[in-house]
């Protein structure tokens, strides 16, 4: 067991708390010992506040860190807000229309997209347990009014490097081999975990964050303790402190006691 001081805990959901679309019942049974030692708790994120809510609400977490940094909440106050400038949303979803990419839009309380999104990536939005989309008609100038906080794109790889090339102010987060976020290119977990900490007055080198993904790298980096799930990439791994087991092998429960903030692991 590590002996070290840690006041704030910080999870990854897909990948850490999330695997083959379900909750790990180790990592809920270690987030309810969490909450009964009164250590704070927040789900870190790329998931849209939609996608991440009943896993918030399952776990009963009170704090969220939504859209890779882009959005922090406290229940239903929003602590920090970062949505993309409306010109590079409506630029994006434009050119991604010329070649007939899907795209899906998210505000704090909706995703949104201007046609169905074609049958063939169902299996894509199941496999992340993806939210309701609200199909509406298709009149971009919409997007000038409401604040966005992350795009989807349904496309292979080879367009990475030009959507990249021609949108200066995003980058793309791709989690699927046909699918794609892009994220505003200042967003990043570590912004809104900061402005969460100095909310709560907890510091950086205090807290710890849980993850498996490239954009879980940030986190590692900015605070003072940090874990990667076995089941991540090599390169992740190295930027994390330490690495704990694979998710469906108990890595959340197993590196929470590593750090003796929990006293057993349940299933």
């Amino acid at each position: 067991m590590i002996q070290t001081k840690i006041e704030m805990v910080f999870l990854d959901i897909d990948g850490t708390l999330y695997a083959d679309g379900a909750l790990v019942p180790s990592g809920v049974h270690a987030v309810e010992q969490l909450l009964q030692k009164d250590i704070p708790v927040a789900l870190c994120t790329g998931r849209s506040v939609l996608h991440a809510q009943h896993v918030q609400d399952e776990l009963g977490v009170p704090y969220g860190i939504y859209f890779n940094g882009g959005l922090v909440k406290s229940r239903s106050d929003e602590l920090f807000k970062a949505p993309f400038p409306s010109e590079d949303v409506e630029a994006i979803v434009r050119y991604a229309d010329q070649f007939d990419i899907p795209t899906v839009v998210h505000t704090h309380a909706k995703a949104v997209a201007f046609e169905p999104i074609p049958p063939q990536y169902e299996p894509v939005l199941r496999s992340f347990d993806f939210p309701e989309i609200e199909v509406i008609n298709k009149d971009f100038d919409i997007l000038q009014t409401l604040p966005i906080y992350q795009i989807n794109a349904f496309m292979t790889p080879g367009w990475d490097a030009e959507f990249e090339a021609r949108f200066k102010g995003c980058y793309i987060y791709r989690w699927n081999p046909n699918a794609v976020d892009f994220q505003r290119r200042k967003s990043d977990k570590s912004i809104g975990a900061l402005h969460l900490l100095k909310h709560l007055g907890i510091s950086p080198e205090h807290a710890v964050h849980i993850g498996d993904g490239g954009n879980d790298v940030g986190m590692f980096r900015t605070l003072g303790h940090s874990y990667a799930m076995g089941n991540a990439e090599p390169d992740v791994k190295r930027a994390a402190k330490r690495v704990t087991a694979d998710a469906l092998d108990d890595g959340v429960a197993k590196a929470l006691l590593d750090l003796g903030l929990i006293d057993t692991i349940a299933r």
